[in-house]
C-alpha cells in the first residue's frame, strides 16, 4: 500500500519530502490529496508554473478553495499575470516552504505540472542572480526577426555546450542564455550546474499512457468552458492584462481571445483547446520518460522512486 510504504521511508528519512509528478491528466494532484486525506500529515508546495498566477484559476484547474482551507497549499496565487517569475525564485521559495513545513512536523508534498521547477530540487540546479531585463530581450528578438538563427549562432560562439542542447527555434531558452551571459559574463553551462539532492526524495511519478490520458483531456476541457473559461478571460481582459502579456500566449488563453474576437467560433475555439492539450500532454510525456529512466537505469543517490500506472 502506496501510504504505508511512504510512512515507512519517513520513518528512515525524517527531513525527506515525497514529490508527484506526471504529464497532465495523469491525476497527480488527486493522488496527493487522497494520501493527506488517508492520514498522512503534509501541506501541499505548488510547483506548476501557471498556478503561481492569480486570477486565473479555471484555466490552471487550480484546487478549490475550499480543499485549500483545509489541506493547506503553499506557491498559488503570488504574482500577477503580467509580472515575470523565475524558477530561481520558485526554488528560493519552495526551500523556505519545506523548511516551514518540517518545522512543523509535517510533511512537504511537491505537486508539479512545470520540470524546471521540480529540477531545481530534484537536479538541484546552481541558478546565476541574473535578473530578467525585457528591454535586453526585446532587443534580441528584433535582431533574430532581422536575421533567423542569428541569437543561436551568437550563442553558439560564447556557449557551445548550451547551444548544442537548443534547436535554434527555442528563441525562449537561447535568449535567456544570452541574458546570463550578458549580466554575469559567464556562459550559461558554466553557471548552472546539477548539483547532489539536498535531502531524500520519495519521488512518485504518475504515468498515464495516451489512451487513457486522451479522454480524461477532453472531459477536463468540456468542464472548464463549462465552469467559466470564457468568462475568465474576459475578466482579465478587463482588468487590463493584455494577449501580451506572457501568460495571456499560453494554451487554453490564446485559442479564446481571437474567438471573442468573433475571428471563430465558441466550437473551433474548443475544439483548437483540445488540440493543443493533446500536443501539450504529448510533449509532456516525453519530458516525463526522463524520470522513468532515472528510475530503471540512473537511480539518484539519496531518492526512492515509485512508479504508477493509471
Amino acid at each position: 500500500m502506496l501510504k504505508q510504504e511512504i510512512i515507512s521511508w519517513l520513518e528512515k528519512n525524517p527531513n525527506g519530502i515525497v514529490f508527484f509528478v506526471g504529464p497532465t491528466a495523469s491525476w497527480k494532484t488527486q493522488l496527493s490529496l487522497d494520501l493527506i486525506e488517508s492520514g498522512i500529515n503534509a501541506e501541499v508546495i505548488n510547483a506548476d508554473s501557471r498556478q503561481i498566477y492569480k486570477y486565473m484559476d479555471i484555466w490552471t484547474d487550480k484546487i478549490s478553495k475550499q480543499i485549500r482551507e483545509k489541506i493547506p497549499h503553499h506557491l498559488m496565487d503570488i504574482v500577477k499575470p503580467n509580472e515575470f517569475f523565475t524558477a530561481g525564485e520558485w526554488k528560493k521559495l519552495a526551500l523556505e516552504k519545506i523548511s516551514e513545513i518540517q518545522k512543523k512536523w509535517k510533511i512537504p508534498f511537491v505537486v508539479w505540472w512545470t520540470g524546471l521547477y521540480t529540477d531545481t530540487i530534484y537536479k538541484n540546479y546552481s541558478l546565476p542572480d541574473a535578473k530578467p531585463d525585457f528591454e535586453f530581450r526585446k532587443k534580441l528578438y528584433k535582431l533574430e526577426e532581422e536575421k533567423p538563427w542569428i541569437l543561436w549562432e551568437k550563442l553558439n560562439e560564447i556557449d557551445p555546450e548550451e547551444a548544442r542542447k537548443n534547436h535554434p527555434h527555442s528563441l525562449r531558452y537561447i535568449v535567456r542564455a544570452l541574458e546570463i551571459y550578458e549580466k554575469t559574463w559567464k556562459p550559461k553551462s558554466e553557471v548552472c550546474y546539477e548539483q547532489k539532492v539536498p535531502f531524500p526524495i520519495f519521488m512518485i511519478i504518475k504515468w498515464a499512457d495516451k489512451e487513457i490520458a486522451n479522454p480524461k483531456i477532453n472531459k477536463r476541457v468540456k468542464e472548464m468552458f463549462e465552469n467559466g473559461l470564457v468568462d475568465e478571460v474576459k475578466n482579465l481582459l478587463k482588468m487590463w492584462y493584455t494577449e501580451k502579456d506572457q501568460w495571456m500566449q499560453a494554451i487554453w488563453y490564446k485559442e479564446i481571445i481571437p474567438y471573442l474576437k468573433g475571428e471563430y467560433s465558441k466550437e473551433k475555439a474548443i475544439e483548437l483547446v483540445k488540440k493543443n492539450t493533446h500536443h501539450y500532454a504529448k510533449k509532456q510525456r516525453t519530458f516525463f520518460r526522463r524520470y522513468i529512466q532515472d528510475a530503471k537505469a540512473n537511480p539518484k543517490e539519496n531518492v526512492k522512486y515509485k512508479i504508477i500506472v493509471s
